[in-house]
């Protein structure tokens, strides 16, 4: 270890959020980060003096940091890592929307590009439906089937999905967009997004579809709408637009009255790749898909990196937690935008992965529409 440097130098530094070689620029020659046993300790004299001197630095820099978003934290952290498993070798073009139905204890997820909705079965069978036409979400209902995201509309389906019956039309006066992540809020409505497939321009929106049937907008000029969640005590909303990479949060008022944006769980560089699909877990804990990045990350409430899941493919998309104990975390991934080589190396891309995790479930929402 180098002097004054810090324990992390050579790997990602979770909480300052920063990487090995932008720490080197960054403080070039000074503490490498913000260690709590480099700001205790302080004796008399010179040597007292210049450690007091270098808390007031770390402090400093600790809110340059605040200001700068790049990150808030004033300490390192290790990351817990672990790999994923290929639990079912589903070739998807496009896997996304994984959630869990803790009515019949399976996962259900789609493949957007063909069209198709998986189900896992408590007894690891696979079954695949039909589709009318895309869909970017599945979502239980509290009552018997499901609300489906397709591309064009949001549509009440049967327990066979054999029968679609339209909620609302989303967007029919733009033709690049499509439906794309959208999670149940804490009140029983839909929270969803679009995303704009064809120019990928900030044209696209989020919106909130109440138990009642009402559309409203919540955001505007995005341009891929991806990791919408809530807390557990359904006060804070998660959102990321993807390009932009920043984990946007929100305070929510009473009965989705109002809608504040507070200061940001993370910084686009937080972890590799780009924020997509995400979930979060008893204790507030936020995982987040890193699309490009080949891995899944957890976020405490605070923002650090706690746990992070490394994936044998570049294209994670989606996560959910469930499982006979809530603690599964599975993983929906794509095959698109892949070369032959890539696919070689890769060969489960577009399958359907798992990896155990320590906390578990928050309790189930069901939308009430």
């Amino acid at each position: 270890m180098r002097r004054g440097g810090c324990r992390f130098l050579q790997r990602d530094c979770a909480r300052c959020l920063l990487s090995a070689g932008q720490r080197r620029r960054r403080f070039r020659g000074r503490a490498r980060c913000l260690e709590p046993d480099r700001l205790q300790g302080a004796g008399g004299g010179r040597a007292g003096r210049r450690s007091v001197g270098r808390r007031v630095a770390f402090r400093q820099r600790a809110r340059e940091l605040r200001l700068s978003g790049i990150g808030r934290h004033r300490a390192c952290t290790q990351v817990r890592r672990m790999n994923a498993t290929c639990l079912v070798d589903a070739r998807n073009t496009l896997g996304e929307g994984c959630v869990w139905d803790p009515r019949d204890d399976s996962l259900y997820w789609t493949d957007i590009e063909e069209s198709r909705i998986h189900r896992l079965s408590s007894t690891q069978e696979v079954t695949s439906y039909a589709l009318p036409e895309r869909a970017g979400f599945i979502l239980p209902r509290k009552d018997a089937g499901f609300i489906v995201g397709l591309a064009s509309r949001i549509a009440r389906v049967d327990a066979g999905f054999s029968r679609f019956d339209t909620v609302t039309e989303v967007e029919p006066a733009l033709a690049q967009t499509r439906v794309n992540d959208a999670a149940v809020d804490p009140f029983g409505g839909i929270v969803f997004g679009t995303f704009d497939e064809r120019d990928r321009q900030p044209v696209a929106s989020l919106y909130r579809l109440s138990p009642e049937g009402e559309l409203r907008q919540l955001l505007r000029d995005i341009t891929i709408s991806n990791g919408i969640a809530f807390s557990p005590d359904g006060q804070i909303m998660y959102f990321a637009d993807t390009p932009v990479g920043v984990i946007r949060r929100f305070k929510v008022g009473a009965a989705f009255a109002s809608l504040d944006e507070i200061e940001p769980l993370a910084a686009a560089q937080v972890a590799p790749g780009s924020p997509d699909g995400a979930i979060v877990d008893r204790e507030g804990g936020y995982w987040s898909a890193r699309v490009w990045g080949g891995c899944v990350v957890r976020l405490s409430a605070d923002g650090a990196v706690t746990d992070r899941i490394d994936l044998p493919t570049k294209g994670p998309t989606c996560v959910a937690l469930g499982g006979p104990a809530g603690n599964r975390l599975f993983i929906t991934t794509l095959r698109v935008r892949h070369t032959q080589e890539e696919l070689e190396s890769a060969p489960h891309a577009g399958g359907l992965f798992v990896a155990d995790v320590a906390v578990p479930a928050q309790s189930p929402r069901l939308a009430l529409l």
